[in-house]
C-alpha cells in the first residue's frame, strides 16, 4: 500500500510573531491532591526542607515550567490571603467552599512563591473577586511587592522575607460568570467591579500585569467585561476542558483531533472582543488560556494513570502547537492541573509518575524558539462531523424564513500539523505531528526564500504502536521521548513520520 504524503513549506525569513514562553505555564489549586500530597507534603521523606516534594519540583524544572497560576480556580472566590501567611501554627483552619473540604492554609503565598523560585517559574496570583474586597486585593499586592515602610510590606518582612516577592502577573477573579462561583456577577457588574480592583492594585504597583476574567464562548461577556478597564489590563482569560466539561467524547480520537480548531474559533472570538472593547484594531491585549486541559476533573477514572495515554499526549501537543501558531494573540497559558487529578504528573508516596502528556511539555517547552516563522502544510484530511462552537447569544427568530435550520457541522481535519520557530542562536525548531491513526507519512520539507538549514537535523519522537499506550508506576514507560538520530539538513528534505506521533526536528540555520 502506498504511503500517504504531505508537504511542509517553511519560509525562515518571514517572521510572523514573537513567541511568549509563558504559554508553557501551569496551574496550582488547593484541590484533590494538587497542593497537599502533591507539590507540598512536609511529612514525606522525599520533601525538601520547605516541605515541597523535591521530585515534583525537579519534574517541573525539567518541563521548563515558565509560569504558575495560584490559588485557583474556584478556590479563589472565597480565599482570604491573610489566612495563609505568617507562622503556620497560627494560620486559620477554615471550611473551604469551592470543594467542600477543610483548608489548613499551611500552603500560602510565601510557599507558592518559594515553589515558583525553586522551579524557575513566574508567579501568577489570582485575587478574590467573590467574597473579597478591593482593599484586600490592594493589600495583597503591597504584601508581595511593597518596598516602603508600610504595614503590609513590613508584615512580609516580619514573616522573614525582607526582599519583595515581585509578583508581576495578577488575575482579576476567576470565572465570575459561573453559577458555581461564589458571588457570581453579570458582565457589566464584573467590569465595573474589576475596574476598582485594577485601579487600587495598580496604585500600589503600576508595573503589574492584569488578567481580565473572560468567557471563551461569549463575545458579549468579553466586550462588556473588558470595556470599562481595557486601558489598564494586559490579558483576557479563556478556559477549556474539552472532555468532561466540554463538547468532546473521551475515547474518540478522531473527534478530539478537532479540539485545537475549536479553541482557535474561541480565540478568534476573544480577539474580536478585544478590538470592540478597545474601539481600536491594535493588538495590545493578549489572550490568556490560563486553564486548559483535554480532560476536566469529573471524567471517570480521572485519578487512574491509565486514563492518560498517547491519544491524550497527541491532543496536548496539538494544543501547544495552536498556542505557538497564534503567538500574535496568545500571551500565556496554564495547563490545569500539572500535579495529580488530571495532570501530567501523578504523585505517589514513594515517587512520581510522568503520565503520557508530560513528555509533550518536556519536548516542546525545551525546543521552541522565540520567533514564529511562516509554515504551511499540504496534506490529506479527515472530514468529520464536529461540535459547534456554542454561542451564548440566541439566534434571531428566523425559522419562518428557513434561515435557522440546523444542519450537520462538518470540517476537514488535516492529517499533519506543523509549526516552526527559530531562536537568536539560529536554531530551527519544527514541531511536526502526524495525526493519522493508521498510516505513516512521507513528509517533504521545503524551505522557501533565501534561508535554509545546514548540517545535521536531529529528530525526536513521541510514539507507540498502540494509541492507548500509557505509563504506569513501576513499569517501563510506553510513552516517552525517543531519539531517532539525525538526517542531513538542506533546502529540501524528505522524512518518514510514524502514524499518530509527535516529532521535533531541530536544525541550524546556515551562516
Amino acid at each position: 500500500m502506498a504511503m500517504s504524503k504531505a508537504k511542509v513549506s517553511i519560509q525562515l525569513d518571514r517572521a510572523l510573531a514573537d513567541v511568549d514562553h509563558l504559554i508553557f505555564g501551569h496551574f496550582t489549586e488547593h484541590a484533590f491532591g494538587n497542593v497537599y500530597g502533591g507539590v507540598y507534603d512536609p511529612a514525606n521523606p522525599l520533601s525538601d526542607g520547605d516541605g515541597m516534594r523535591a521530585d515534583v519540583l525537579e519534574k517541573l524544572r525539567q518541563a521548563n515550567a515558565t509560569l504558575l497560576r495560584y490559588p485557583g480556580g474556584n478556590f479563589v472566590s472565597n480565599y482570604h490571603w491573610e489566612d495563609g501567611v505568617g507562622p503556620r501554627e497560627s494560620r486559620k483552619r477554615v471550611f473551604e467552599y469551592a470543594w467542600h473540604t477543610e483548608e489548613s492554609n499551611h500552603f500560602g503565598t510565601a510557599e507558592f512563591v518559594a515553589e515558583c523560585r525553586k522551579v524557575g517559574a513566574e508567579p501568577y496570583l489570582c485575587v478574590n473577586m467573590g467574597t473579597g474586597t478591593v482593599e484586600e486585593a490592594m493589600h495583597w499586592v503591597e504584601y508581595c511587592n511593597g518596598t516602603g515602610n508600610t504595614y503590609y510590606a513590613n508584615l512580609r518582612r516580619s514573616h522573614g522575607y525582607e526582599e519583595p516577592f515581585n509578583v508581576k502577573y495578577w488575575g482579576l477573579g476567576n470565572e465570575m460568570y459561573g453559577d458555581w462561583q461564589m458571588c457570581k456577577l453579570s458582565a457589566e457588574e464584573y467590569g465595573r467591579r474589576a475596574l476598582e480592583f485594577a485601579k487600587a492594585m495598580k496604585w500600589v504597583d503600576d508595573s503589574i500585569k492584569l488578567v481580565v476574567c473572560g468567557l471563551q464562548d461569549s463575545c458579549d461577556w468579553n466586550v462588556d467585561a473588558l470595556k470599562p478597564l481595557y486601558s489598564m489590563v494586559d490579558y483576557i482569560s479563556a478556559h477549556v476542558y474539552a472532555v468532561g466539561w466540554g463538547a468532546f467524547k473521551r475515547d474518540d480520537y478522531l473527534d478530539n483531533l478537532y479540539v485545537p480548531t475549536f479553541m482557535e474559533k474561541q480565540n478568534n472570538m476573544a480577539k474580536a472582543s478585544i478590538i470592540v472593547a478597545q474601539n481600536d484594531d491594535e493588538n495590545r491585549i493578549k489572550v490568556a488560556w490560563d486553564e486548559w486541559n483535554l480532560f476536566g476533573w469529573v471524567v471517570d477514572g480521572v485519578n487512574d494513570d491509565r486514563s492518560y495515554d498517547l491519544q491524550n499526549a497527541i491532543i496536548t501537543a496539538l494544543i501547544l502547537n495552536f498556542f505557538i501558531k497564534n503567538a500574535d494573540s496568545v500571551g500565556m497559558a496554564n495547563y490545569s492541573t500539572f500535579v495529580n487529578i488530571n495532570g501530567a504528573l501523578s504523585v505517589k508516596e514513594d515517587g512520581v509518575l510522568c503520565r503520557a502528556q508530560y513528555c509533550v511539555f518536556d519536548l516542546l517547552a525545551n525546543n521552541t524558539g522565540s520567533l514564529l516563522v511562516d509554515t504551511r502544510v499540504q496534506c490529506g484530511a479527515y472530514n468529520r462531523v464536529v461540535p459547534r462552537n456554542a454561542s451564548k447569544r440566541k439566534a434571531p427568530g428566523t425559522d419562518a424564513l428557513l434561515l435557522n435550520k440546523e444542519t450537520e457541522n462538518r470540517a476537514d481535519i488535516p492529517f499533519v500539523d506543523a509549526v516552526t520557530t527559530v531562536d537568536q542562536q539560529g536554531n530551527i525548531y519544527l514541531s511536526l505531528i502526524n495525526k493519522h491513526l493508521e498510516e505513516d507519512m512521507e513528509i517533504t520539507l521545503e524551505f522557501m526564500g533565501d534561508e535554509a538549514p545546514t548540517g545535521e537535523a536531529s529528530i525526536q519522537t513521541i510514539y507507540a504502536e498502540d494509541i492507548h499506550a500509557c505509563n504506569e508506576m513501576g513499569k517501563e514507560p510506553q510513552v516517552r521521548i525517543q531519539d531517532m538520530g539525525s538526517v542531513t539538513a538542506g533546502k529540501t528534505m524528505t522524512l518518514t513520520v510514524k502514524k499518530h506521533s509527535v516529532n521535533m526536528i531541530k536544525m541550524h540555520m546556515a551562516n
